[in-house]
């Protein structure tokens, strides 16, 4: 899991402001003293450039050596460059890590909270088995619902098991809360904004109440996509606006047929209620289970729309209903059992329970300068290194840390989040004051 401190919420956030260079008039320190012409130039050198010293003491000298500096040409210019640099040769100098040393503050830091909606196709046709790519066997179980194969699973028994090891998965984690809702609510196309089971902190007891509710699932009736959907953004949405959850939020919509109930509603549904659900931060899985080949095209567009599109260039065109490839479709899956978990793992693993994390707020009052914020990390074994901000690339081709598209959130990319993810003792550390440190290519 993609912890600071995995397992036990360790994750640490160094903060400091007013150092390394935070204000520009300069803290040189008092270093190897240069020759002048307007009356004595201290640069700051290795052992004191750190902090100390004011932008007078820098009158057009030359930096003190050991700061590597380089010249300040005019009279108090360049003090505060003078002190930056003095700083990283100080430390440099000792063999301590560059941001170590400007940390002044430490406070913990919050992961980003992930609350699910699982929002779940129980229609009659989950009663069939899954047809492993035979056509003929998916073409009868439109017209009877029921399983042909009595020794072996159902689509609802599959995707009930799998749902199940989702959120035993899922479970204990501190920052996760899940609810599920069920579609239809009756033997036709019933359906509600309360669900099965309220979106809740997902702890033992939660896990056994959706867990529970799964079980006692009876596939029967039609399949309301549409408004199974937009009551579970209302559902999520009205939790938040009342403060109930906080952080990022998703539906995780599967059905395994298209919408026979409101036809009339899927338009304002792809246009206008997925994207409302962006604005408060609801971004939409949509897994296209075995029988929704006619719905491709829906189940696109709303993924898409939902911000989880499988690529950039996904189809989403909504042409031609048969067509579409931008959610997790297992309409020609050979094994669906093995694809739906493979599904809900990246689901979990790769987006919900992402290396993301809040900006931390300025402790000594006042906003965050976003070009002098640093990321650190800290092995379970080893020394503390610096992870650079890499904006060179997309996230999921980076290598390194970028900024949410808000600007609200820290996310750690690539290997680098690989490397927090796969060290239980990891720590990370987020430091406020000095000049960012970038990936240059």
């Amino acid at each position: 899991m993609r912890w600071l401190r995995f397992g036990c919420m360790g994750l640490t956030v160094a903060m400091f402001a007013g150092a390394c260079g935070s204000d520009d008039k300069g803290s040189g320190g008092t270093g190897g003293g240069g020759p002048s012409s307007g009356g004595g130039g201290a640069g700051g050198s290795a052992g004191s450039g750190a902090v100390g010293g004011s932008a007078g003491s820098a009158r057009g000298g030359t930096a003190g050596s050991g700061g590597n500096a380089g010249k300040a040409e005019t009279a108090g210019g360049a003090a505060g460059e003078a002190g930056v640099a003095g700083e990283a040769g100080a430390m440099a100098a000792a063999g301590a890590p560059p941001l170590t040393a400007c940390a002044t503050k430490i406070q913990s830091a919050r992961l980003v909270p992930a609350n699910l909606l699982f929002v779940i196709d129980k229609s009659g046709s989950m009663n069939c088995n899954p047809p492993q790519g035979d056509a003929a066997l998916n073409a009868r179980c439109a017209e009877f619902p029921v399983k042909e194969d009595t020794s072996k699973p159902s689509k609802w028994e599959i995707a009930s098991g799998a749902l199940s090891d989702a959120i035993a998965t899922l479970s204990g984690q501190s920052n996760v809360s899940a609810g599920l809702t069920l579609f239809p609510q009756d033997d036709h196309c019933g359906v509600s904004a309360d669900p099965a089971v309220d979106v809740a902190k997902l702890d033992g007891s939660q896990q056994g109440d959706i867990t529970s509710a799964l079980e006692r699932v009876s596939p029967s009736g039609d399949t309301p996509i549409a408004g199974a959907t937009i009551l579970g953004y209302q559902h999520l949405s009205d939790a938040l606006r009342a403060g109930k959850l906080r952080g990022n939020s998703f539906i995780v919509l599967m059905t395994d047929g298209a919408e026979t109930c409101k036809e009339s509603e899927l338009s304002k549904l792809v246009e206008t209620d997925v994207p409302h659900a962006r604005l408060f931060n609801i971004r939409t899985f949509v897994i296209g289970a075995p029988g929704s080949e006619a719905a491709r095209s829906l189940l696109s567009q709303i993924a898409y729309e939902g911000g989880t599109a499988a690529t950039p260039d996904c189809d989403h065109s909504g042409s031609v209903p048969d067509q579409g490839d931008c959610h997790f479709d297992m309409t020609t899956s050979q094994d669906f059992a093995k694809d739906l978990n493979a599904a809900l793992q990246k689901i979990s693993h790769d987006k919900v329970l992402s290396c993301e994390f809040d900006v931390p707020t300025n402790p000594d009052g006042g906003g965050v300068d976003r070009s002098k914020v640093n990321v650190t990390f800290k092995p379970g074994s080893g020394k503390e290194e610096t992870i650079k901000l890499d904006d060179t690339a997309s996230c999921d081709q980076a290598n390194g840390w970028q900024y949410s598209e808000d600007g609200s959130k820290i996310e750690l990319c690539g290997a680098a989040c690989d490397r927090v993810e796969s060290d239980p003792d990891a720590e990370v550390r987020i430091a406020l004051g000095c000049p960012t440190i970038k990936v240059v290519r």
